[in-house]
């Protein structure tokens, strides 16, 4: 039980963090337009945006992994207590 609360926080933690990374794009992209200069500018802004939602996954998948290591390690602690 506690190992589903840990995964569907992670969850939540991720969503909260796409969701943010989606809106810097949404508001470079709704500034760029307001001022007329239309999508060509956020090309410049490209990378950054790789990197963010890139670092975002690389977390993402680094906490999952752990959290499996973690549940794994439990299961053989409670089969090695059962003998």
């Amino acid at each position: 039980m506690n190992m589903e609360l840990k995964l569907r926080s992670l969850v939540k933690r991720a969503l909260i963090a796409y969701s943010g990374a989606v809106g810097i794009v949404v508001f470079a992209l709704a500034i760029s337009v307001s001022r007329g200069a239309g999508v060509k500018p956020l090309l410049v802004l490209l990378p950054l945006f790789v990197i963010l939602f890139g670092g975002i996954t690389y977390q993402l998948l680094k906490e999952l992994r752990d959290l499996k290591r973690q549940r794994l390690e439990s299961a053989s602690c409670s089969a090695t207590e059962e003998h």
